[in-house]
């Protein structure tokens, strides 16, 4: 009953964090091209921000053992609302000071990616995580269907970048009420040694190719999210636009993830990954033949129900993996430190191989990058090809 109550406030929590996160989240990298029209600064901020992440996730682990873990939660919402005022402050001197507002987004995703994670496993069953990760895809595709569609008319409406201070402000405001909302949740401080080696360098096959999965599936997530907003701003010329179109794509994850939630079984996991992996790979030659708006449209209406078919499955799958430890009560937030290492590593190396691209293939780096990390998700597929129909 205790955890019923705990996870309908922490739902609630995501909602509110979330629409504050989608009113303002891709319009920060917009917000950067908008000022020096450069992909170079913006994979500079994003590596700043990612490479920060592991380090905060291993000290998230070590003083989780000694602290509620709540509180790591809600210092990773605060540390997002503080980014946001970083922001404000800098406004268009924040093309000069690109790493330490990476660095200080890296904190904020770190403190509250961990605590979300930990949080997750602790309010949600093994064998029913498919409903909770359908439950805040759709939160977060109701919110993606809002939020740029607001953020996009403030600044259409507002003169020169007015628009932008509005937003980040109203995401700063979100974020402090959602901490209020979160905070009567307890957890209890697991104490005993910090050990995460074994965890990393693994012998256990499953979760050695799950790492693996996660590693490429973080490098199309950190190329593709932000090179396709900048994208429709850059053939549109809108935000507005681009805030229209998130709306659209939004919709159908908000369909895809209600489907899925109701219809989904254990035995069809890496059945519902491989689908959408086939999907993913074939919409991004719509984007090699020619990128203008009709084929964004296209492309994103593909691979918002690709990326549906693929992560939920594959998350509630690694979560009932680490669930099945002995020890998982004991051992959750070194899974959770472990697991990062991956992501951290396919965000960076993903970003690190855009720019190369950029440097020495110029017009075509942008198709040639989307080719290539369109056959990422198949590391996937493979990672769960056997084990996906029961993690036992």
């Amino acid at each position: 009953m205790k955890n019923k109550y705990y996870l309908q406030r922490f739902i609630l929590t995501i909602i509110l964090f979330t629409f504050g996160m989608v009113l303002s989240g891709a319009f920060v990298n917009i917000y950067i091209w908008k000022l020096k029209s450069n992909f170079s600064l913006i994979v500079q901020y994003l590596i700043s921000t990612y490479a920060t992440v592991p380090f905060i996730f291993y000290i998230c682990g070590y003083i989780g053992m000694r602290i509620d873990r709540i509180s790591i939660y809600k210092i990773g919402i605060i540390f997002h609302a503080l980014f946001y005022l970083f922001v404000l402050l800098l406004r268009e001197n924040i093309t000069d000071n690109l790493i330490i507002t990476g660095i200080l987004y890296g904190i904020a995703m770190g403190f509250y990616w961990f605590g979300y994670h930990i949080l997750t496993i602790d309010y949600t069953e093994i064998g029913k995580r498919e409903k909770f990760y359908a439950t805040t895809s759709i939160i977060g595709a109701v919110s993606s269907m809002l939020g740029p569609l607001i953020s996009g008319f403030i600044i259409h409406i507002l003169p020169d970048l007015k628009g932008y201070y509005v937003i980040f402000a109203i995401s700063s405001f979100l974020m402090l009420v959602s901490v209020g909302i979160v905070s009567p949740l307890k957890s209890t401080p697991i104490k005993k040694p910090y050990k995460i080696e074994d965890l990393i360098f693994t012998k256990n096959k499953k979760w050695f190719k799950t790492m693996i999965g996660y590693f490429f599936l973080s490098g199309k997530d950190a190329v593709s999210g932000f090179l396709i907003s900048i994208l429709v701003v850059k053939t549109t010329g809108s935000e507005f636009t681009f805030g229209k179109l998130a709306f659209l794509i939004s919709f159908i994850s908000v369909l895809t993830s209600y489907l899925l939630g109701k219809f989904s079984k254990l035995e069809m996991r890496s059945n519902y990954v491989l689908t959408g992996v086939i999907i993913y790979f074939l919409s991004v030659f719509i984007l090699v033949y020619k990128i203008n708006f009709h084929t964004l449209i296209i492309y994103s209406i593909l691979a918002s129900i690709a990326e549906i078919l693929i992560r939920i499955p594959f998350s509630a799958y690694a979560m009932d993996l680490i669930s099945l430890d002995a020890n998982i009560n004991e051992r959750k937030m070194e899974y959770i430190v472990a697991r990062d290492v991956p992501i951290a590593i396919g965000r960076i190396t993903a970003l690190i191989i855009f720019i190369i691209f950029l440097k020495y293939f110029n017009i075509n780096a942008i198709k040639m990058i989307l080719v290539l990390i369109s056959t990422f998700p198949f590391a996937i597929y493979w990672a769960m090809y056997r084990f996906g129909k029961d993690v036992r």
